[in-house]
C-alpha cells in the first residue's frame, strides 16, 4: 500500500507538473498574443499619427500660402495707397500753385484798377470817343477816329 500511495503521489505530482506546464506555456501563449497585439496597436497608432501629420502639414502649407497671398495683397494695398496719395498731393499741389496764380492775377488786376483810379488824369486817352464827356468836344468837331 505504501507503494500506492507513494505511486499516487509521484503521479499527482507529475499531474501537477504537467498543468503548470500546461499553464505556464498557455500564459506564454497569452503573453506573445499581448504583445502581437500591442506591437499593432502601435504600428497603427504610429500610421494614424503620420496621417494625421501629414494633414496638419497640408494645412501649415495652406495657412502659410493664405498668409503670404494676404501679406502681398496687404504690400500691393500699401503701394496702391503711395500712388494714390504721391498723386493727390501733386494734385493739390497743381490745384494750390492755379490758386494762387489766380490771386496773384486778381490781386494784379486790382492794384492796375487802383492805380488807374488814383491817376486818372494822366493816363492816355483810348479813343477820340472819350474826349467828349471829359473836355466837351463832341466827334463831329474831331472826326471819327476810333468809333466803336
Amino acid at each position: 500500500m505504501a507503494y500506492w500511495v507513494a505511486g499516487s503521489i509521484v503521479a499527482s505530482s507529475l499531474y501537477g507538473a504537467n498543468e503548470g506546464r500546461k499553464a505556464r506555456n498557455e500564459a506564454e501563449k497569452q503573453q506573445k498574443k499581448a504583445l502581437l497585439q500591442q506591437s499593432s496597436d502601435a504600428a497603427a497608432m504610429r500610421a494614424e499619427l503620420a496621417n494625421q501629420t501629414a494633414e496638419y502639414a497640408k494645412q501649415g502649407a495652406s495657412l502659410q500660402q493664405q498668409a503670404n497671398l494676404a501679406k502681398e495683397q496687404f504690400a500691393a494695398q500699401q503701394l496702391q495707397y503711395g500712388e494714390n496719395k504721391l498723386a493727390m498731393d501733386t494734385k493739390a499741389k497743381e490745384v494750390q500753385a492755379a490758386a494762387d496764380e489766380e490771386r496773384r492775377k486778381a490781386a494784379a488786376a486790382e492794384a492796375s484798377a487802383l492805380k488807374a483810379r488814383t491817376r486818372g488824369g494822366r493816363r492816355s486817352l483810348l479813343s477820340q470817343e472819350r474826349m467828349t464827356p471829359e473836355l466837351g468836344v463832341s466827334a463831329t468837331q474831331l472826326g471819327y477816329g476810333m468809333t466803336v
